[in-house]
């Protein structure tokens, strides 16, 4: 589900401040999908030995990454040319799946089939910090 959040005016008590006379606001748009990548990126991060090396060039950082583009392309497929039972689609899905196992092996987190995923849990802030 995509959350949309409205932007705030530029303008000061009805005034436009700003030197290209534009002060529409833009809405925000997000989503748990962006959390988790996020949050993918950032724990991929956290698993460095060496500072000198580039994030990018890490492999749990290079896993989430091969996660993110091939969820990209099953949104697009699913998105742009939605079919009943598409083969295709469900290949892609699984080998999206494939991706996301490899990472979270990397990360120390268990596997998706390992139920810890299937369970309800609050998505509100600081009820839990556990995914028991």
């Amino acid at each position: 589900k995509t959350i949309v959040i409205e932007g705030k005016k530029k303008d000061i008590n009805g005034v436009c401040t700003k030197k290209d006379g534009d002060c529409k606001s833009t809405d925000i748009y997000d989503s748990r999908y962006n959390d988790m990548k996020t949050s993918m990126y950032l724990l991929g991060n956290a698993f460095r030995y060496n500072q000198t090396k580039a994030p990018d060039n890490l492999p749990t950082v290079k896993a989430a990454k091969a996660f993110f583009k091939q969820m990209n392309l099953f949104e697009r497929k699913v998105l742009k040319n939605p079919k009943t039972n598409d083969q295709e689609a469900k290949v892609i899905y699984a080998k999206a799946l494939d991706l996301l196992d490899e990472y979270l092996d990397l990360v120390e987190l268990p596997p998706t089939e390992s139920g810890h995923y299937d369970q309800e849990f609050s998505t509100l802030v600081g009820e839990t910090s556990r995914i028991t």
